[in-house]
This record gives C-alpha cells, sequence and structure tokens, in this order.
C-alpha cells in the first residue's frame, strides 16, 4: 500500500514540475513602439549594443488602416526578448533613407534577469 501512494505521489510530483517546467518556458518578450508617418523618407533603425543579452524578434505595424495615404501615422512595435542575465542598450535612430542624416535618437538601458524577464530600465538621456 505505501508503494502505491508512493508511486502517485511521485507522478503528481513529476506532472507538476513538468507543468511548472512548461509555463516557465513561456517567450518572454519586450515591445517597443515607434510612430512614423507613410511616405516619408524616415525609418527607425535600432542598434543592440549586446547582442549575447538581448535578441531582436520581429517588428509589425499596428493601428494602421490607410496603408497608401502618404503622411497616416503608421506605429511600428519593435520586440525582443532575453537571452541571459545581464543589461545592454538598445539605441533608436530615425534616419532619414536619402541621406543618412539622423533626426532623433533614443538610447534604452535593457535589463535581463536570470530567467530571461526582459525589462526596459530607463531612456539615458545624452
Amino acid at each position: 500500500m505505501k508503494k502505491i501512494i508512493f508511486i502517485i505521489l511521485f507522478i503528481i510530483g513529476l506532472i507538476l514540475g513538468l507543468t511548472a517546467c512548461l509555463i516557465n518556458n513561456e517567450e518572454k518578450t519586450l515591445e517597443l513602439t515607434y510612430n512614423t508617418n507613410g511616405g516619408v523618407p524616415y525609418e527607425w533603425k535600432y542598434e543592440i549594443e549586446d547582442k549575447n543579452i538581448v535578441e531582436f524578434v520581429k517588428s509589425y505595424e499596428i493601428g494602421n488602416n490607410n496603408n497608401n495615404m502618404v503622411g497616416s501615422p503608421i506605429s511600428i512595435n519593435y520586440v525582443f526578448k532575453g537571452l541571459k542575465k545581464g543589461t545592454t542598450t538598445i539605441t533608436f535612430k530615425y534616419v532619414n533613407i536619402i541621406d543618412g542624416t539622423i533626426e532623433k535618437e533614443e538610447k534604452l538601458n535593457i535589463k535581463v534577469d536570470k530567467n530571461k524577464n526582459i525589462s526596459l530600465v530607463a531612456n539615458i538621456k545624452d
């Protein structure tokens, strides 16, 4: 009887442990939103200071119903995930794609904890 109880408790523990692992493995990301206008010769470009800590995942437009309308507002989400514990900087530049001049620049201090949770710590002012 004790063996059966032990086996049942062992199986329950195993199931709970696997469930906890699956929950902890869900992808943790940080989304940053930048605005622009359709038809302008500018685009947001990013640079990650330490690519061992943070990785770019994807970017996508949100809330834009007028894709073909020049001057219509466009919001772009940039998605990043943490790779390992540490801090790094992501620099966003609003670059003129015709002549390469930088209209705006923003530096962000990013932190990743031991569980790969990623967060924005602060905007860095020059």
